[in-house]
């Protein structure tokens, strides 16, 4: 009679540059995910979700004032949301050149507490459309 025997299986030798390779991908998805997870910011329309959320996002809203310039040379106005609620905003570029046709504003930033003030990164400003005036001049 025959015996049998199982088959002898042969370990895999896992080479360095194996490793190093798994090792290069792991780091990239990781910096992937960080990144993407950095750089995302909600949009929101009301103040109090934009300063209760911590984290950096993309109030939109209407224009409160027209602003002025701080003695640190800043510019400042008021960002008013759709229920009535205004916080001042602090942008330190310069004021955008179309900012007083602005219909509404989208401030790109995050909330201050110590200083309870929103401070802008970026501004969006959505003034009224050439073919909006258009259309109300050939209605008339």
């Amino acid at each position: 009679m025959a015996t049998f025997s199982p088959p002898v299986r042969r370990a895999v030798a896992v080479k360095p540059l194996h490793l190093l390779g798994a090792a290069v991908i792991a780091l990239a998805i990781a910096l992937g995910y960080y990144g993407l997870t950095a750089s995302y910011r909600p949009y929101t329309v009301s103040i109090d979700e934009a300063t209760q959320s911590g984290r950096s996002v993309q109030l939109a809203g209407y224009l409160g004032d027209m602003g002025r310039y701080d003695a640190d040379g800043n510019f400042v106005f008021m960002l008013q949301d759709s229920t009535g609620k205004m916080i001042p905003v602090v942008y330190a570029k310069p004021k955008p050149s179309n900012f007083e046709q602005a219909v509404s504003i989208v401030a790109i930033g995050h909330y201050d507490t110590a200083r309870g003030v929103f401070l802008a990164d970026d501004l969006l400003v959505k003034c009224p459309s050439k073919y909006q005036e258009m259309q109300s001049a050939a209605r008339s």
